[in-house]
């Protein structure tokens, strides 16, 4: 990695809006950390795409809902120096409209 390069994590980078983010950042000569939780062939097709193209990446999987396993991750990534952009992009949606949700969904969306 290019120490000089500005490090950015974009959360959810294996999804659609995601990827489009991580790839744009790349573009623009930042590290990018693709998270992914589930998405881990994505997120490494995702770092392929950035790094084919001239950029720098790595990919990273954790569970966000963990705090435990977020934060020996984001430990392990602060390890190798300060990350100056974050995007928290990831999200999941549960099919249900929000007054139709139970307790159950709507904590599974919020998590």
């Amino acid at each position: 990695m290019n120490k000089a390069a500005t490090r950015a994590l974009v959360t959810g980078g294996s999804g659609g809006i995601g990827a489009a983010i991580c790839r744009r950042l790349g573009a623009a000569g930042h590290f990018v950390y693709v998270h992914a939780h589930r998405g881990t062939a994505a997120a490494a097709a995702i770092v392929n795409d950035i790094v084919s193209a001239g950029g720098q990446a790595a990919a990273v999987h954790f569970d966000l809902t963990d705090a435990d396993s977020t934060r020996t991750a984001v430990e392990k990534l602060l390890e190798e120096g300060a990350v100056q952009v974050l995007v928290n992009n990831a999200g999941i949606h549960d099919d249900a409209v929000f007054p139709g949700m139970s307790a159950e969904q709507w904590h599974r969306v919020i998590d």
